[in-house]
């Protein structure tokens, strides 16, 4: 177990990341292929990136192993491309490293080039995380970006009415915080952490497949991260279509049924959100959720220039099953069809 001690100003300078952060993904990916995990809602994932994949990219999985994560694999660090960031940040703590995993097991020719240093296995890795990440991650940004951007919606409206004390109570069901520890599942060189008033940035993300990651927490001027993971049932927009049950498809039409379900996996979107999730122009989304509206099974809220859509109660039933006992309150949709 691992203990996180917050003091006042820990607590204060403790906040949520509003976006993905494509490092974070991109290694989270790679660990979850070379550990051969499965994880709900990211099946098409798979399936497309199998048919995008380099076989030369498994040299990347040299790299792990079941509980350590290349730190150093930089994607876009100070305006420099993926090859060339990740060919710079492999520094002396990232030799060392890939030198430690020589203790688990044989390294690899690859890996014992990185580990001393040699500038060709360098350009190498650059070119190598590019791939990939062209392959398995920047197709999917958008969605990847969406669910994080959803996630931090709802952990701010939990900060909002319940304080720091509900978010860090409700992340996972693992952790524990009880004032003014929190603590982790996890089995680090560390068992107990002070924060010294760095506070901490809690980051969720979509690849982190069921795990919990801590970063920065020996630097002491760089602010630690926690990396949580976005609970499997939203990650189903990875999917390229979200695939509603077929008597929701049939009540409703297949567009709106995909859009009552995006909403419920991706919490409150905005028209622009849901457009891109569902791969349709805004303007279409606009209509559909207008639809859904009247009939009670949205809501529309104004935030500025923006409208943002939310599941009702009589949507939350329609999609538990419930079609037959809701059908009331959407007959005024069966009138106009699909459109």
């Amino acid at each position: 177990m691992l203990k996180i001690r917050f003091t006042e100003q820990d607590l204060a300078r403790t906040r949520i990341a509003p976006a993905a952060d494509m490092s974070c993904e991109l290694v989270l990916s790679l660990h979850m292929l070379a550990t051969r995990r499965s994880e709900s809602g990211l099946g098409q994932w798979r399936e497309q990136l199998g048919r995008r994949w380099r076989p030369r990219s498994a040299m990347l999985f040299d790299l792990f192993s079941a509980t350590d994560l290349p730190e150093f694999l930089t994607v876009r660090q100070d305006g420099r491309d993926t090859a060339e960031a990740t060919a710079a940040g492999l520094d002396r703590a990232g030799r060392d490293y890939v030198s430690g995993l020589g203790r688990l097991r044989r390294l690899t020719p690859f890996a014992r080039d990185l580990a001393a240093g040699e500038r060709r296995s360098r350009v190498l890795l650059g070119d190598l995380t590019a791939e990939y990440q062209a392959a398995a991650i920047t197709p999917y940004w958008e969605r990847i970006d969406l669910l994080v951007a959803a996630e931090h919606r709802y952990r701010a409206r939990q900060l909002a009415t319940g304080g720091l004390d509900e978010v860090l109570t409700t992340l996972r069901p693992d952790i524990r915080w009880e004032r003014p520890v929190l603590t982790l599942p996890m089995s680090p060189c560390l068992t107990e952490v002070d924060l010294g008033g760095r506070g901490l940035l809690l980051q969720p993300a979509v690849f982190a497949s069921g795990r919990l990651v801590i970063a920065g927490f020996e630097a002491p001027q760089e602010q630690p991260v926690l990396i949580y993971p976005i609970p499997g049932d939203r990650r189903l927009l990875m999917d390229d279509q979200v695939s509603p049950p077929p008597a929701l498809t049939n009540l409703l039409g297949r567009t709106r049924a995909a859009a009552l379900c995006t909403l419920a996996a991706g919490g409150p979107l905005s028209t622009t959100e849901l457009a891109a999730a569902l791969g349709i122009s805004p303007a279409t989304a606009s209509q559909h959720a207008s639809i859904l509206a009247d009939a009670g099974l949205t809501t529309k809220e104004r935030q500025g220039g923006t409208v943002v859509h939310h599941l009702t109660l009589l949507g939350e039933v329609l999609l538990k099953g419930g079609v037959a006992g809701a059908a009331k309150g959407v007959s005024r949709l069966l009138v106009g069809g699909e459109g």
